[in-house]
């Protein structure tokens, strides 16, 4: 299959993906002294064709600590939403299939070769292995438009850890895009920061 004949995919993004310009990182490729440090990019360069806010179903929150990032950043368990958490704002960008192998490869480090992505998208609330990472899931969403929806989230991931102002600004960047204010940004940011709960 050509990257041009490759079916489109609504990607679901949480945490500094929420933000265009780094999430085109994936896409388009970056230098070393851009914010989130160098990216090579997807074989087909090509931006998303639309994009919209969205909720997240599952716990997001700030773990581990990032070289990137000097500090925690955004995992998602496959596990429901718990009662007291406040819905997580996720940005769906609607990508092709092809380009999601590449960012799954990428936020794990790894060559594009390292990602083995079913041959079908795994439906709502399905959840596929697909690559030997701490970002190594593939998790099914409800349907957008009647495409398939899918965000990605982590078997084991690290334990809570804060993340740093650098990367909870390019978070609130991202949600300031989406047309969120300042306040309902910060109400979401924080209920992500379970450090000190």
């Amino acid at each position: 299959m050509t990257k041009n004949s490759s079916p489109h995919i609504w990607y679901v993004a949480y945490g500094s993906n929420l933000l265009k310009a780094r999430f085109n990182a994936y896409l388009e490729g970056c230098p070393e002294d851009a914010p989130w440090g160098a990216h090579r990019g997807a074989n087909d360069p090509s931006p998303a064709t639309r994009d919209r806010q969205v909720t997240v179903p599952h716990p997001v929150f700030f773990g581990g600590a990032s070289r990137r990032w000097n500090g925690g950043c955004c995992f998602c368990p496959n596990q429901p939403l718990d009662d007291d958490r406040l819905p997580v704002v996720g940005r769906a960008w609607r990508i092709t299939w092809n380009q999601l192998a590449d960012v799954v490869a990428q936020e794990n480090g790894q060559p594009t070769t390292n990602a083995f992505l079913p041959s079908v998208p795994p439906g709502s609330g399905q959840a596929v292995r697909v690559i030997d990472g701490i970002i190594d899931l593939l998790i099914g969403m409800d349907p957008i438009d009647n495409e398939p929806t899918c965000t990605l989230g982590s078997t084991d991931p690290p334990p809570i850890g804060p993340p740093s102002t650098s990367y909870w600004a390019v978070l609130a960047a991202g949600m300031a895009e989406m047309g969120m204010d300042t306040a309902e940004a910060e109400r979401h940011l924080f209920d992500l920061d379970r450090s000190n709960r």
